[in-house]
């Protein structure tokens, strides 16, 4: 848990500057307490606007600045590394697909919070957590408009590298001034606390009680004592020796599997479905109830899960995944897969051609479990011998398995000696 911290005060006109201080504003138009369906596919970052209890509702301006700030912020990553920007959690709405925004009133009131920074960053964390903000693949920052909490401290962040869920929280009313000034320049210096940044082994991490933050460069965007200037004026790791683009062997946030990469293709992952079912994924961004294709960043590796329908039993899979369990697959070419639903129960019919009886293991009946073992064994009459079998049997052996997920007709076929 990082805070960023603010020493220096900057004229009104000078705070102004900083990228995405003026409000472009959102596609949305509606509030929603909760994460909306997933559109982009992949570990995420999804934005909050949070409130106490007893707060005034300031989402309408809320959702503008963070829609402004996460364009300042993308903008700004992608002129630092070319190849990558966070991959942003985004919904449809009737104006188009833009950046998802939740609105949540916290249970507790203003006052809970005011005082010792952490100890806020630990309640709300576990307050959102309860409201269902607790996904392991995606990191939330948060922006917490409520009573001060200390007015040295901008904002609190922290987390994995490699799981989630993970929290950075910029304290909107907090050191900052007049509403949404730098808070671009917070998101982002949190954020990189919720990647895992800076790395325990950076050459240039701060000595306690600052570490987790450099102290090599005052223009860092990782240095604790955050000069107050613009984003666009701060650098992603200079020298690319602490926690971005490094040579060391320690964690690279370059590697973050929550940044999207523009130097590489996305692939498209077809999804077919057979029968009476549906086709997850453990990440982000792929709930097919009926046949559908997504694309993925290359490098990924989702899990898919296939969910019968009531009466419905998982029968398999076909394509680039097989057999009846979850399917991981690796996203390094165009991949597609047919899931393969059937009937709970299915109707086993044997007939005989000639003289000669078929015994089932077990009983053959009407209303067979599907995917249960069966074994048939054609029994000829005396002075009869077996030929062949047809239908759900082939061959001329006359013990056969044959395979139960769906209706099941079978003939036996004798003949006289």
């Amino acid at each position: 848990m990082r805070r960023l911290v603010l020493l220096l005060l900057l004229a009104g006109a000078a705070l102004w500057s900083s990228p995405g201080a003026f409000a472009a504003g959102w596609c949305g138009t509606d509030a929603s307490p909760t994460d909306r369906p997933d559109v982009v596919t992949g570990q995420q970052i999804h934005a909050i606007w949070a409130i106490p209890s007893d707060g005034v509702d300031t989402f309408g301006t809320g959702a503008a600045k963070i829609a402004d700030d996460f364009a300042s912020m993308t903008t700004w990553w992608a002129g630092q590394d070319p190849t990558r920007v966070p991959r942003l959690d985004q919904a449809t709405f009737a104006a188009g697909t833009c950046l998802d925004i939740s609105s949540v009133r916290l249970p507790d009131t203003g006052a809970t919070f005011v005082g010792d920074p952490g100890s806020a960053f630990d309640r709300i964390a576990n307050d959102l957590a309860a409201a269902g903000f607790d996904n392991q693949y995606k990191k939330y920052v948060v922006y917490y408009d409520g009573p001060t909490i200390d007015a040295q401290t901008c904002g609190v962040g922290g987390g994995s590298f490699d799981s989630g869920p993970a929290f950075a929280m910029v304290f909107t009313r907090d050191c900052l001034g007049p509403p949404s000034v730098f808070t671009d320049s917070v998101a982002a210096h949190e954020l990189l606390h919720g990647l895992g940044a800076v790395p325990t082994g950076a050459p240039h991490e701060c000595p306690p009680p600052h570490q987790a933050h450099v102290c090599d460069a005052a223009n860092d965007v990782m240095n604790w004592l955050n000069p107050g200037t613009p984003l666009a004026q701060q650098v992603l790791d200079v020298g690319h020796d602490d926690y971005y683009g490094h040579p060391g062997t320690w964690q690279d946030i370059q590697d973050s599997l929550w940044l999207h990469r523009l130097d590489l293709p996305q692939f498209p992952l077809a999804v077919a479905l057979s029968g009476s079912g549906s086709v997850a994924s453990d990440l982000p961004g792929l709930d097919c109830e009926t046949s559908c294709t997504t694309q993925w960043d290359q490098g990924e590796t989702p899990t898919l899960l296939p969910k019968p329908a009531a009466k419905s039993r998982f029968v398999g899979w076909r394509g680039a995944c097989s057999g009846i369990a979850s399917c991981r697959l690796d996203i390094d070419s165009a991949k597609a897969v047919i899931a393969v639903f059937g009937p709970v129960t299915i109707p086993v019919k044997v007939a005989t051609t000639g003289k000669g009886t078929v015994s089932c293991t077990p009983v053959c009946s009407r209303i067979f479990k599907a995917g249960r073992a069966l074994t048939l064994r054609a029994v000829p009459a005396k002075g009869w011998r077996f030929v062949r079998w047809s239908g759900g049997c082939a061959g001329t052996r006359p013990v056969c398995s044959p395979r139960t997920d769906f209706a099941l007709s079978v003939r036996a076929t004798f003949r006289r000696r």
